[in-house]
């Protein structure tokens, strides 16, 4: 009978249990023969697996065979996974961990022995010293030479085991036995049956039992014979390919191809999202809405949104009717944008100077408060220097200090006595009122400003006594009330 290389296999697989079980019959039913508890470690992005044999109360922790395992840490030692349990007496670290964090496996108060196959060293490793808090039965540790010559294995154990001090002597003193080897320690998960059952769970997620002894052979074979897999762990290296591509709206695909063997897997992406850019469709105006365009670049998607209208900026006072002998004249003001009326208000005169106290900064320093600030003018709209005296004809403007567009008020200035408008009361004055007065009527024109500085009794004639009341200002000889209205 011809015997094949696969046969010849399982028989030694079948020796190889029978040994280990001693009294168990190969042939018998195997399924409840020897049970694994298993698990995972993860904090949502890095995971751990675990393999509890129940029957020889030893935990196994592990990687997943493509990246290394690295647990959570866990907020005290009653809330680490194993906290209390008693049913394990042996824990061995496997070379695809690369860190244990804190309480991990605190309070395993049955734990005698810890194996560590990884190298808990390297830049980007680690075991925190809190790992194995309250685990007082620990005392063989075994690992490798350069992993237990340092401090940080030291405090682990320290911190296990509730002493004073970590120097190994010292340790040795409360009957810790540490063996110091190479990286693979005893070489304890050389066992095909074992490395089989665990890796079925680490690739398959399926139950781990020991049910079907030539059908974890075979799998186990086939692992072995992949020429990704050395060390109990598959070594892919993956091409990466977009088999399907991400839009705006929806999910794409990439796939991952071992370059060596061929393994693939697939990796959902997520939508792209629309990546809009906006342009004004069209523009706001004072009083109606602009809409703004959004125009996904990728797909063509659009989004239309409304613009707020601007709404109008005070412009300038614009007379509409100049004042008269029987109304004060009406003012409008203007949009400095749409020239849209938006105000109107009548014509208003400023009055009650000082004549011994007209410069424009003395009016300005006069009428200015917190919100308000005050310019002056000449009668032909340009700015006075501060300096310059106020007189008839000139234009003060009330403008907001927190928007130099928004204008309250404009006003021309009403100096009683001042003919001219030099904002001096003088004989030059007294000389034109003469004139309109006895020599030729018409000197000053009756429908303007100066005609009622003129019209010092407001009786709508210039005459003799206008004449005489203008000679005690200009004189200083007599008072005048400079703050009486025109036509009230």
């Amino acid at each position: 009978m011809r015997i094949t290389k696969r046969t010849f296999a399982l028989f030694l697989v079948l020796v190889l249990l029978f040994t280990s079980l001693c009294s168990v019959n190969i042939f018998a039913d195997t399924t409840n023969l020897r049970y694994f508890e298993r698990g995972v470690l993860t904090d949502g992005t890095n995971t751990a697996y675990y393999i509890i044999d129940k029957d020889n109360r030893v935990l196994y922790l592990s990687g997943d065979g493509v990246t290394n395992a690295r647990t959570p840490d866990y907020p005290s030692a009653d809330a680490g996974p194993f906290a209390g349990r008693t049913d394990v007496t042996r824990i061995v670290i496997e070379e695809g961990v690369a860190r244990i964090g804190d309480y991990v496996f605190a309070n395993m108060k049955s734990v005698d022995t810890l194996e560590i196959q990884s190298n808990l060293l390297s830049s980007d490793s680690n075991m925190s010293a809190k790992a194995m808090i309250g685990c007082t039965s620990l005392r063989n540790i075994q690992g490798d030479n350069a992993l237990l010559s340092t401090n940080v294995m030291l405090e682990v154990i320290k911190g296990a085991i509730n002493v004073a001090t970590a120097q190994w002597w010292n340790l040795a003193l409360n009957g810790v036995n540490v063996i110091k080897t190479g990286v693979n320690g005893d070489n304890s998960l050389d066992d095909e049956i074992v490395a089989a059952m665990i890796n079925d769970y680490i690739m398959t997620g399926d139950e781990v039992f020991l049910g079907n002894l030539e059908q974890a052979v075979t799998d186990y074979e086939t692992r072995i014979g992949n020429p990704c897999y050395t060390n109990n762990e598959f070594h892919h290296t993956y091409l990466k390919y977009v088999s399907k591509q991400a839009t705006c709206t929806e999910k794409g695909q990439d796939m991952y191809v071992c370059s060596t063997c061929d393994d693939t897997y697939f990796v959902e992406t997520e939508a792209l999202g629309h990546s809009y850019e906006s342009s004004v469709m069209f523009e706001p105006t004072c009083t109606r809405e602009g809409i703004l365009k959004s125009a996904c670049t990728r797909c063509g998607n659009c989004s239309y949104t409304a613009i707020a209208p601007t709404g109008h900026t005070d412009g300038e006072w614009v007379t509409v009717t100049e004042p008269s002998r029987t109304g004060s004249g009406k003012t409008e003001l203007h949009c400095a944008v749409c020239d849209e009326v938006i105000g109107e208000a009548p014509y208003n005169y400023y009055t009650g100077i000082n004549v011994n106290a007209n410069t424009a900064a003395q009016i300005k320093s006069a009428e200015s408060d917190s919100t308000t600030t005050v310019m002056v003018f000449d009668c032909d709209g340009k700015l006075l220097a501060d300096s310059a005296k106020v007189g008839t004809g000139c234009i003060v403007k009330y403008i907001a200090k927190n928007n130099p567009n928004k204008i309250y008020k404009v006003t021309r200035v009403v100096l009683y006595g001042d003919v001219n408008g030099d904002g001096i009361v003088d004989a030059q004055d007294k000389s034109l009122l003469y004139d309109e007065a006895f020599v030729e009527r018409g000197t000053i024109d009756s429908g303007s400003v100066y005609y009622l500085a003129a019209d010092m009794n407001r009786d709508k004639t210039i005459d003799a006594f206008d004449c005489f009341l203008q000679d005690g200002i200009a004189t200083g000889g007599r008072s005048f009330d400079q703050s009486i209205y025109p036509f009230k």
